[in-house]
């Protein structure tokens, strides 16, 4: 499933930061997350749109989005308006309610592969569309009990695009601000075509995890097409896409 193209050598040595996208990048919160907007948005919106957004939909135009980015997009798409406040109020303690009461799963082999990558040098930040507290509530509930361990990872390396989201480049140029680092220095890891297109418009050299979408191989071609440099479905393939030694 590995999709690989020649990485440049000497950015792979001086490489330093991987910057990594949460949903569905390290743990499967958009399965969680998307059919519960889907729902609210046709309860809201249901009398005025010609037929209930479906979860296909969803993912065929929406793929990555969130909050305003995401109310302007469905309200283009629609014909209508969708208020943000609205769509998305109460929408993080609901989301909360509902990583509690299902666990969240982690990506199988992050921990090792994070952890092999540190003994390497590499350190890491998260960056996301979504807010930082629902990524630490879905590794307070993951699944496999090691949400504590991931989270110690990032240390304080959190960011949230908040009102510029991606694709906007935003928030990977704040990152890369706040940390003191340029595009040489790290690569993105990310899971959607906006998340994609953020990372690499910020000059960043990017991967992309494909082990959690619903079709693979479409997506591993829908990131290609976007100028990720390889796709992977399994967190075990990185490394060596690094060009790191096990």
């Amino acid at each position: 499933m590995t999709k690989k193209k020649n990485c440049d050598l000497r950015h792979c040595d001086t490489a330093s930061w991987l910057l990594l996208d949460f949903d569905n990048c390290q743990m499967a919160t958009e399965h969680l997350a998307v059919p519960s907007l889907i729902a609210r948005f046709n309860v809201l919106y249901g009398d005025q749109i010609s037929h209930p957004l479906t979860f296909e939909e969803f993912k065929k135009h929406f793929h990555g989005q969130a909050r305003e980015a995401l109310c302007a997009n469905l309200s283009k798409h629609f014909g209508i308006t969708v208020d943000y406040p609205t769509l998305y109020d109460a929408r993080e303690w609901r989301m909360m309610q509902s990583l509690q009461q299902t666990g969240v799963e982690m990506a199988p082999h992050l921990i090792e592969t994070l952890a092999l990558l540190e003994r390497k040098g590499y350190r890491f930040a998260c960056v996301s569309n979504n807010p930082i507290q629902r990524g630490l509530a879905a590794m307070r509930y993951a699944t496999n009990g090691e949400g504590d361990r991931l989270a110690r990872f990032f240390g304080t390396a959190f960011f949230e695009a908040g009102e510029i989201q991606k694709p906007k480049p935003d928030v990977y140029v704040r990152a890369m601000e706040q940390l003191d680092i340029s595009p040489q220095n790290c690569f993105a890891i990310e899971d959607s075509v906006a998340g994609a297109r953020a990372a690499i418009s910020a000059g960043i050299p990017t991967f992309g995890f494909i082990g959690f979408a619903d079709d693979p191989q479409e997506m591993a071609t829908k990131l290609k097409t976007e100028g990720v440099i390889a796709c992977f479905q399994e967190w075990t393939e990185f490394p060596g896409l690094l060009g790191v030694n096990i």
